[in-house]
């Protein structure tokens, strides 16, 4: 059943905006031209897909990898001063001014090393390539939405591994979430290139992203369309360096492990 969106919150419906027009700075983010598409969050595995707000009001997009588990991106949960900001809410099923289910937060959990490595500056927060592999986050919920939408797997080999499912799908990837020129609706990037898998963990892409698509899922989507999550949507360089760098997201060997701990303490209690 779809809930009208204004029952949510009225603070938060500002902070939604239906469509804003991209600036310069957006399109050369783009690598070429916008391929990304809209994405009815209706089937596998986008009605897993979701959005999260913060208690500060940042929009970051999540997905649904256990009953009441959402995986996320770390940045999404620190406010520019470096503080902790705690999520309040997690929606499915986000189109236009409808919405499928929605749930408030029990926990968030970031990695420590993340946190503490985080520097502080005049112009704002900036995360140092020691620590931009934890850039991963794990939202408990207090309703299990995971158990209506569905849930998706996370990628449970190891690098080598992934290594090899990437040069199986020819390096092929699919990202999706909710940017920031149209947070009502859910946009997605099919048949998007990875381009290496750093020693570090991070892996490298060419999927259209902006703001808001942080945390966002990265699958490789089989033959049968199964979706598998491989990376988590960490970060984009700034416009004056998109000739120069790719995206950037963290890869499933970096977090699965404590994913998994994260989820079996979640069945525990």
């Amino acid at each position: 059943m779809k809930l009208p969106r204004i029952a949510l919150c009225l603070a938060l419906i500002p902070a939604l905006v239906q469509s804003a027009p991209l600036s310069k700075e957006h399109k050369i983010l783009f690598f070429g031209k916008d391929d990304r598409v809209l994405e009815k969050p209706e089937r596998t595995p986008w009605r897993s897909v979701g959005q999260l707000e913060t208690r500060s009001r940042t929009i970051c997009t999540g997905t649904l990898v256990a009953p009441d588990v959402v995986l996320t991106a770390g940045h999404c949960f620190v406010d520019e001063k470096g503080r902790f900001d705690p999520a309040t809410s997690f929606t499915v099923g986000l189109w236009g001014d409808e919405y499928t289910a929605l749930s408030r937060i029990k926990e968030v959990q970031v990695d420590k090393a993340f946190l503490k490595g985080l520097i502080r500056k005049r112009d704002g927060l900036y995360i140092p390539p020691r620590i931009a592999p934890r850039d991963f986050a794990f939202v408990r919920l207090a309703t299990p939405l995971g158990n209506s939408q569905g849930t998706v797997p996370v990628f449970s080999g190891d690098a080598q591994a992934l290594k090899t499912l990437l040069a199986r799908q020819n390096w092929t990837i699919t990202q999706g979430g909710y940017p920031v020129d149209d947070q009502r609706h859910l946009r997605a990037h099919h048949g998007c290139k990875a381009t290496a898998l750093r020693g570090d963990g991070r892996l490298t892409h060419r999927c259209d992203t902006l703001e808001g698509n942080s945390g966002s899922p990265i699958f490789v989507i089989d033959a049968k369309g199964q979706a598998t999550i491989v990376a988590v949507q960490s970060s984009a360089p700034p416009a004056a360096r998109r000739k120069l760098e790719d995206n950037m997201s963290v890869s499933a060997p970096v977090f699965q492990k404590a994913l998994q701990a994260f989820i079996a303490k979640s069945a525990k209690k």
